[in-house]
């Protein structure tokens, strides 16, 4: 794009979202992404990814954008950010009352940024009425999903690229996330198809918060650590308490209840068959209740500002994960702190549920164990395993 005219559709573009200035990371992203280049954007969480293509967006009105997300909870929180920009937005996901009418509307091209997740391109309706849209730009959120959950979990991630293939003329690609690896982006730039990679890394370094870990020889050490914390945090904000299974949710709320003496009014849970996840999600925001465990599944696409301690009461399956995890707490810029609790029995539990023939999670795995049993800086170790160094 010229320079006059991209510098003009810029400075509409942020004002139409009440953007005084972009960030230098932003700034860069988005005069690559006008200039036609394919992106890939790593930067914390509040750095201002998703600002990025919303002014792609704005500034290709005629033309639709593809946001493929991970959870319905991230669709609807981002579908906020359209309001007042005069642009026609909406997603797909199951048991959306609104389906019928986003169909309605993509088949006749009305559509100018429409959120999806991966499995839907699979979707014969979605593909016939996508037929007749020149698509401008796909983006991929939450990116580094296709590494952690591209094997097996959710095997259409790896899918995406082809999907991109099939797009005529060829859209822009725009990827990003807060954890990936530089040793990673090679393998996402070939999944998706991105050619003459332009890499952005802002700020990734979470200075408010304050990372602990502890080994626990024992269960009942661990239940006893997690009584102590949050105790010691629940009058200074929300708290969440990360577990591995579904099974160790329903065991910690138990015990929360029957041996901390807490009310139930006060504790809510998360997890993926949880049939009413909105709800329970909903009691935490608004503050109705104070306390969430959780297994990894909560987090993703919902903003919460004064998490004040985020527990992750057993080793995740890699670091990217564990900061996906701990980089809940604080998104206010306030202090917060993260607990990580382990022992050999969570990193050999790991290994059972990661498929023996998955060779990069269970190198993965063994970077989280070394990161549990260094006595290097927690925050240094991660700032240099996203580097892509090692630290010992």
């Amino acid at each position: 794009m010229r320079e006059t005219i991209k510098k003009d559709w810029l400075e509409k573009a942020t004002k139409a979202f009440g953007v005084k200035r972009l960030k230098p990371f932003q700034k860069e992203v988005c005069d690559d992404l006008l200039d036609g280049h394919d992106v890939i954007g790593i930067a914390k969480t509040s750095h201002g990814k998703s600002l990025c293509f919303q002014i792609q967006a704005y500034c290709h009105p005629d033309q639709l954008m593809l946001v493929i997300t991970p959870t319905t909870s991230l669709m609807r929180n981002q579908m906020k950010n359209w309001c007042g920009s005069n642009l026609t937005a909406a997603c797909l996901y199951r048991d959306n009352p609104d389906n019928e009418e986003t169909y309605r509307l993509l088949k006749a091209q009305k559509l100018n940024v429409l959120y999806i997740s991966p499995e839907r391109l699979d979707n014969p309706r979605f593909r016939n009425a996508l037929k007749g849209n020149t698509i401008h730009t796909v983006v991929v959120d939450e990116v580094h999903c296709l590494i952690e959950w591209g094997n097996e979990f959710r095997p259409m991630y790896r899918q995406i690229g082809k999907f991109i293939d099939t797009l005529k003329p060829r859209p822009v690609i725009a990827a990003f996330s807060a954890t990936v690896a530089k040793r990673d982006v090679n393998i996402i730039a070939n999944s998706l198809g991105i050619q003459s990679c332009r890499l952005h890394i802002g700020q990734l370094r979470r200075e408010n918060l304050i990372l602990k870990k502890m080994w626990v020889k024992t269960e009942a050490e661990r239940y006893k650590e997690i009584q102590k914390a949050v105790r010691k945090y629940i009058n200074k904000g929300k708290i969440v308490v990360y577990c591995t299974t579904i099974c160790d949710v329903e065991d910690l709320q138990e015990y929360l209840l029957d041996e901390c003496d807490f009310f139930s009014k006060d504790i809510t849970i998360c997890h993926s068959k949880l049939k009413n996840r909105r709800t329970e999600e909903a009691r935490f925001q608004t503050g109705d209740a104070k306390i969430m465990v959780a297994t990894s599944a909560f987090g993703m696409g919902i903003d919460i500002p004064d998490i004040r301690l985020v527990i992750i009461s057993q080793m995740p399956f890699s670091i990217e994960s564990y900061y996906q995890m701990v980089g809940r707490a604080g998104r206010d810029g306030k202090k917060a702190h993260g607990l990580l609790l382990y022992n050999d029995g969570d990193y050999y539990r790991n290994l059972d549920i990661i498929s023996s023939t998955d060779e990069r999670a269970l190198d993965a795995a063994d970077d989280m164990w070394h990161l549990c049993e260094s006595s290097a800086d927690i925050q240094e170790q991660v700032m240099a395993y996203l580097d892509g160094e090692v630290q010992s």
